[in-house]
C-alpha cells in the first residue's frame, strides 16, 4: 500500500463515494444507530473515568488538606472508592455529548461541524447543571446511573 498523494486522493474519494449519499449524510440513518454509539460512548467514557479515578493522587475527603492548608497527594491506588464516580461522569459526558450530535444529524439529514457544536452546548449545559453543582445533583446523578448499568447488567444476565 502505497500513500502518495494520488492514490491516497483517489481511494479517499472512491470510498467516499460509495459510503455517502449525495447530500453528504454519513453515518446515523435510524434512533437505533444514536442509540447505540450513546452506549458505545458511554462504556468507553466510563473505562477512560475508572482509569482515571485509579490514577488521580486525590483523597475523597480533604479535611485535614484544608485545616493544614498543604496539598498532600495520595499515593497511585489509593482512591479506589473515586473510580465508580468518576467512571459515571466520564461516560455520562461521553454519551451525552454523542447522543445529541447524532441526534441532530439524524434530523437534519446532514453530517457538519454545526452538529458537534449543538453536541458541546448539550454537554456543557448538562455538566454545568449536574456535575459542576455544589449540591446534592452530583450524588443524584452518579446514583442514578449506577442504577440503570446494575439495572440493565441483571436483565442482561438473568433475564435476557
Amino acid at each position: 500500500l502505497q500513500w502518495r498523494g494520488d492514490i491516497c486522493a483517489s481511494s479517499c474519494h472512491e470510498l467516499a463515494a460509495t459510503t455517502m449519499d449525495p447530500d453528504g449524510y454519513v453515518s446515523f440513518r435510524s434512533s437505533s444507530t444514536v442509540l447505540a454509539e450513546g452506549v458505545y460512548q458511554f462504556l468507553r467514557g466510563s473505562l477512560y473515568g475508572a482509569i482515571w479515578g485509579a490514577v488521580t493522587p486525590f483523597y475523597t475527603s480533604a479535611s485535614g488538606e484544608i485545616a493544614s492548608g498543604a496539598f498532600r497527594p495520595a499515593p497511585i491506588f489509593s482512591s479506589l472508592r473515586s473510580v465508580p464516580s468518576n467512571a459515571a461522569m466520564f461516560g455520562t459526558i461521553l454519551a451525552v455529548q454523542r447522543i445529541s450530535c447524532k441526534t441532530l444529524e439524524l434530523v437534519r439529514r446532514r453530517q457538519d461541524l454545526w452538529n458537534e457544536m449543538f453536541g458541546f452546548a448539550v454537554t456543557y449545559r448538562y455538566y454545568s447543571y449536574f456535575i459542576a453543582s455544589a449540591d446534592g445533583r452530583l450524588l443524584r446523578h452518579n446514583r442514578f446511573v449506577g442504577g440503570i448499568v446494575a439495572v440493565v447488567v441483571l436483565y442482561a444476565n438473568l433475564l435476557a
